[in-house]
């Protein structure tokens, strides 16, 4: 996939109450291309500025078939995955009344660093920090597509996508619905414990008292500070087959939400590709972002 590497200047974190504040009247520009054609729906890839550096890249799905007033829905797929993990949901939406964008956060390129276990102490926390702002400003640049209506915009975060989707459930007042796939209430308290080589190499990169102090810096952007906070509809998504860490952590995610919520299970592992919970996804945003039904979508996406 061609996607653009050339980012317009980043707009300067402003000052503000939260570590997820940032300069609304300073939005990077959205640049993209066509990728697919497509007679349902235009496909793009697209780039914009990071907020501390870097371009974030998506992939951005609009309705061809379909008029608007368009619903609006941000996905921020998990590790080990790409943009393009939910492009087939897009597509489904797509012919339902929806502008998708599928966000490939962190920022990448521009001397930034790529994984938050290459940081520590401070670095982490803007880190994770700097993955909620993006998609903040995702949705900034969602609701600038033509015929997006502002009153139904909804979320998908898988895994790490869902720990950011934790955070934006308490901060981000313009998502009306949001589901949370194999999440977790604490990235700390995960990083802390969990035996995965990906965070023991970041371990062996510190002596214990600068890991310590690192968690410590993560702990204030954890899920389960703002949770609590959320007041729009959430679907928590768990898997009987994750580890055996997420399989205890993510029924968590449901219990501090603070707004309605329904939890779910699936005979499934981390990666979550199973159909069931696809529908799930999709019903979801069919009854609370009143996208149009589903299952006509879906049939037409296979019969075309």
């Amino acid at each position: 996939m061609c996607l653009l590497c050339h980012a317009p200047v980043c707009a300067e974190a402003q000052p503000g109450k939260t570590l997820f504040d940032y300069d609304r009247t300073m939005l990077p520009k959205l640049e993209c291309e066509e990728i697919a054609q497509r007679p349902d729906a235009y496909v793009r890839g697209c780039g914009f500025a990071g907020p501390h550096g870097g371009q974030v890249n998506l992939v951005l799905v609009t309705p061809k078939i379909v008029k608007p007033p368009f619903a609006g829905i941000l996905f921020q797929h998990g590790g080990g995955q790409s943009m393009t993990s939910y492009l087939s949901e897009a597509l489904v939406l797509a012919r339902a009344g929806a502008v998708s964008m599928l966000t490939d956060a962190p920022p990448r390129g521009g001397g930034v660093v790529p994984e938050l276990n290459q940081t520590r102490l401070d670095q982490s926390r803007q880190f994770q920090a700097g993955v909620v702002i993006s998609l903040r400003m995702a949705i900034d640049l969602l609701l600038q597509q033509k015929g997006v209506d502002p009153a139904r915009l909804g979320f998908v975060g898988h895994s790490y996508g869902a720990v950011a989707g934790g955070v934006l459930a308490g901060v981000e007042p313009r998502l009306k619905a949001l589901v949370l796939v194999g999440g977790l209430v604490s990235e700390s308290e995960h990083i802390r414990a969990s035996q995965s080589p990906y965070w023991q190499e970041m371990r062996a990169r510190m002596s214990p008292a600068e890991f310590e102090r690192t968690l410590q810096a993560i702990e204030s952007t954890d899920p389960a500070q703002f949770l609590p906070l959320a007041t729009a509809p959430v679907l928590v998504q768990c898997a009987r087959l994750d580890t055996p860490d997420n399989v205890a952590g993510c029924p968590k995610v449901h219990d501090l939400a603070g707004g309605p919520k329904t939890l779910r299970w699936y005979d499934d592992d981390h990666h979550f590709s199973s159909w069931e919970a696809a529908m799930d996804r999709l019903k979801w945003f069919e009854k609370y972002l009143r996208v149009r039904s589903v299952r006509p979508a879906v049939n037409g996406l296979f019969q075309q």
